[in-house]
C-alpha cells in the first residue's frame, strides 16, 4: 500500500483537533500536513478574559504551530490560494501540495467592510487587538452609551456578543461607574441564540434586563458614521459613544472559489459524516453549512468543531486500515456563557433534533466558568 497524505486546511480548533487525532489513531506511515497562514493557534473565547482584563495579552492563550512537528505533523505556513477538490491539490504561496484526504477547516473569515463605517468606529471583539482596546477604553469609560453591535448573521460563537454585554456591566460595576452607563445590544437576530430555541432565548433576554442592558433584535446596520457617533438600520438609528463590533463573516476566498461553497456562501455538508460532494474531501467548523430539520443552520461554534474533526478523524484512519472506526457526528453541543463575577451559564442539547433542536439553558454558577477555564487549558495543553 502507497503512503497516503491527508490535507489539512487550517490551523485553528477543527484543524489541529482533526490532524491530532488522526495522528493518533494512524501508523506512523501517514503522512499529515496542517496547512496555515499564521505561525500560532489561538481560541477566541481568550478574547473576553482579554477585554476584561484577567488575561493581559493575546499571547498567553495563543500556542506556536511549529509545534506540531513533536506530535509527528507536518506544519506548512501559507496562505491558501488554490483548492482542487477533484484532484485534492492545493495551492498556497510556498508550493502545491497533493492530498489522499483534504479536511477543510479554514473557518470563517472576518470582513468589517461589509458595513460600511465599521472597521472606523467599532472595536472589534472577534480580534485580540481589538480586546485590548476595548479593556483600555473600559478603563477610561465614565459615562454614556455603550452598543455592542452584531453586524451580520451568521458569525462564529453565538453567544460571544452577548457574554460581552454581561462582562461590559460587570466590569463597569466593579469600576463603580454602571449608572452612568447604558448598554445595549443590537443583532439581526430575533432573539439571542435562535438556533437553540425561543426558551434559551427568553432566558438570556431575561438575564440582560436584570442587568439593565437593552436588548434591540432584528436590526441590521445598514452604515455607521463614524464622525456622529451614529447607526443607521434598516428601521431606526442609534447613538454611541463606544462601539464594541462582532464583524461580518464570510468564506474564505479560496473555498468560494473552489466549487466547494453552494448558494448559502458556505460548504454543504453530509450532516453526519461531514463529506463533501466530493468523495474524500471533507469539511469541518465554521466554514460549513448544515442546515437542520427546522431549516436553519448549525450554530458556528467551537464545539461543533471539535465534534466534527473527531469523526472525520476517525473516518479516515478507518479506511486507511488504522484504529478508527467510522461514526456518525450527532449534533450534541454545549456553550458556556459568561455572565460576569465569575459566573457562568450552561446550554446544551440536540441541535439534530427533530422538529428542531433540543437544547436547555442551565443557570450561571461558578462551577460552570471553572469549567470554561479548564476547557481552554485542556486544549491548549496539547500544543504546548
Amino acid at each position: 500500500m502507497s503512503r497516503k497524505t491527508v490535507l489539512v486546511l487550517g490551523g485553528g480548533l477543527g484543524g489541529l483537533m482533526a490532524a491530532n487525532h488522526l495522528r493518533r489513531l494512524s501508523s506512523p506511515e501517514l503522512r499529515l500536513v496542517v496547512i496555515e497562514k499564521k505561525q500560532t493557534f489561538s481560541l477566541c473565547m481568550s478574547n473576553l478574559w482579554i477585554m476584561t482584563g484577567e488575561r493581559e495579552s493575546p499571547e498567553e492563550g495563543e500556542r506556536e504551530l511549529s509545534g506540531l512537528a513533536d506530535l509527528g505533523i507536518d506544519f506548512v505556513h501559507g496562505d491558501i490560494e488554490m483548492i482542487d477538490p477533484d484532484t485534492k491539490s492545493v495551492r498556497t504561496t510556498v508550493g502545491t501540495l497533493q492530498g489522499d484526504y483534504v479536511v477543510v477547516a479554514l473557518g470563517a473569515e472576518r470582513n468589517p467592510q461589509a458595513v460600511p463605517g465599521f472597521a472606523e468606529s467599532a472595536l472589534n471583539l472577534y480580534e485580540g487587538r481589538g480586546a485590548q482596546d476595548i479593556r483600555s477604553a473600559l478603563d477610561g469609560f465614565n459615562g454614556g452609551r455603550i452598543v455592542v453591535l452584531v453586524s451580520r448573521t451568521p458569525f462564529s460563537c453565538p453567544s460571544a456578543p452577548y457574554e460581552a454585554a454581561f462582562l461590559i456591566d460587570s466590569v463597569l460595576r466593579k469600576r463603580g461607574v454602571r449608572q452612568q452607563a447604558e448598554i445595549a445590544v443590537y443583532t439581526p437576530e430575533d432573539q439571542p441564540m435562535p438556533v437553540a430555541g425561543p426558551a434559551v432565548g427568553s432566558a438570556l433576554v431575561k438575564m440582560l434586563e436584570e442587568r439593565g442592558i437593552e436588548f434591540h433584535g432584528e436590526h441590521i446596520a445598514l452604515k455607521i458614521d463614524a464622525a456622529s457617533r451614529r447607526i443607521l438600520f434598516e428601521i431606526d438609528e442609534t447613538s454611541f459613544d463606544l462601539l464594541v463590533g462582532v464583524p461580518a463573516h464570510t468564506v474564505p476566498q479560496a473555498v468560494r472559489e473552489s466549487r466547494l461553497a453552494d448558494a448559502s456562501g458556505w460548504v454543504p455538508v453530509d450532516p453526519t459524516t461531514l463529506q463533501t460532494r466530493y468523495s474524500g474531501v471533507f469539511a469541518i467548523g465554521d466554514v460549513t453549512a448544515i442546515r437542520l430539520p427546522n431549516g436553519m443552520f448549525l450554530p458556528k461554534a467551537g464545539v461543533f468543531a471539535d465534534g466534527q474533526a473527531r469523526v472525520v478523524a476517525e473516518s479516515i484512519a478507518a479506511e486507511i486500515g488504522g484504529k478508527g472506526r467510522a461514526r456518525q457526528f450527532d449534533g450534541h453541543g454545549f456553550c458556556y456563557i459568561e455572565i460576569g463575577g465569575g459566573m457562568a451559564a450552561y446550554g446544551s442539547g440536540n441541535f439534530y433534533g427533530i422538529p428542531g433542536p433540543s437544547v436547555s439553558l442551565e443557570p450561571p454558577s461558578q462551577r460552570f466558568r471553572q469549567e470554561k477555564e479548564e476547557l481552554e487549558r485542556t486544549v491548549l495543553a496539547l500544543w504546548r
